[in-house]
């Protein structure tokens, strides 16, 4: 079955993050991938330097998607848009995205809000309005923010499992979001810290947590504990995203699914166990290679750990370059279709 994407987002010549991360990982799954470059960047911000510019939203991302909707008149089967820089560019995104949803109500809109992660923004503050404004269209069918961008979109510090759930139930409703997965939210939010540093504490420092929750099933919101790797690795939100849409979608359309699920949070949870499982063991892979090719150089490095390994540090291009995801190499990775590694737990809801 042909599947074709329109993929806005960003671009960098070395490294995998934005179009770079998700493209590949589409195309082996079938999809047709119609890419717009919203920056065209030396590499990614992580590594404390880079070079390039963004697309120029007059001269040329409106006269590109122009000539695709209204010219060459392209059927997209889905839309993910991610890393936009600013609010001009999501305005003009935004209408051309509606365009197509009036058109055809069918295309999957995956909307993955790139505006930063814990308490730091990395986009001109004007995004935050123009998400905003974007979410009262009522046209996005998937949305992935982390905890801060959620935050972010719903005017509501997130601090306890009751304002989470509040967050949550706002996108639902006032904006008729039907699939929503938080990708990484904090543990103190599920295992609010005492006084005392106890070892149940110190653990629970070791996972990340992601949920995920569906318009027509407002009572559930599905809970995943991950372990955390301790590095940093850039690209992981831009290749999820694009999993995810792929995966979703499969399920959706039941071409995957080796089991029959009838509601759609039954779907979701399944996708996003599917897409963890994945980027589970690429991340792992990537760590391992990223290990092996430092200690093959052996460079002098401000950023290992006591055992002498490196670890992956935001803003310091010699980690950085050890841990560029492994797109190319966790290929055979990307066609799983089966149940999931992970066990969700069900958070009820009692609103």
């Amino acid at each position: 079955m042909s599947k074709s994407v329109l993929s806005i987002q960003s671009h960098v010549v070395h490294g995998y993050v934005g179009g770079k991360a998700a493209i590949f990982p589409l195309q082996t799954q079938g999809w047709e991938v119609d890419n717009i470059n919203t920056v065209n960047f030396s590499n990614h911000t992580g590594y404390g330097s880079f070079k390039g510019n963004s697309i120029d939203e007059n001269d040329e991302l409106n006269p590109i998607l122009n000539q695709l909707i209204n010219n060459l008149h392209i059927n997209y089967n889905a839309i993910l848009t991610g890393y936009i820089p600013n609010s001009n560019l999501i305005n003009c995104i935004g209408k051309y995205v509606k365009q197509v949803k009036e058109q055809d109500d069918k295309v999957l809109y995956l909307l993955d809000p790139v505006m930063g992660d814990n308490n730091y923004l990395y986009v001109s503050e004007s995004c935050i309005t123009e998400y905003q404004n974007l979410l009262t269209y009522n046209m996005i069918d998937i949305i992935t923010p982390n905890q801060f961008e959620l935050e972010l979109l719903s005017n509501n510090k997130i601090t306890d499992l009751n304002t989470l759930k509040l967050s949550i139930l706002k996108l639902h409703l006032n904006f008729n979001i039907k699939y929503i997965v938080i990708t990484s939210l904090s543990s103190s939010i599920f295992n609010p810290p005492d006084n005392e540093d106890t070892e149940s504490n110190k653990q629970d420092d070791k996972f990340i947590y992601c949920a995920c929750s569906t318009l027509t099933n407002l009572n559930q919101i599905q809970i995943f504990k991950i372990p955390i790797i301790k590095s940093y690795f850039t690209g992981v939100g831009d290749l999820f995203s694009a999993l995810l849409l792929d995966k979703l979608y499969n399920n959706i359309h039941s071409i995957t699914t080796t089991t029959t699920t009838t509601s759609d949070i039954e779907k979701l949870t399944r996708s996003v166990n599917q897409v963890l499982t994945i980027m589970s063991k690429t991340l792992k892979l990537t760590h391992s290679i990223g290990l092996k090719e430092f200690n093959k150089h052996k460079s002098v490095s401000s950023t290992t750990n006591s055992s002498g390994n490196i670890i992956g540090k935001i803003n310091d291009a010699d980690s950085m370059k050890y841990f560029e995801l492994k797109i190319i190499e966790s290929r055979s990775l990307y066609d799983y279709c089966g149940d999931g590694a992970f066990k969700p737990e069900l958070l009820k809801v009692d609103y």
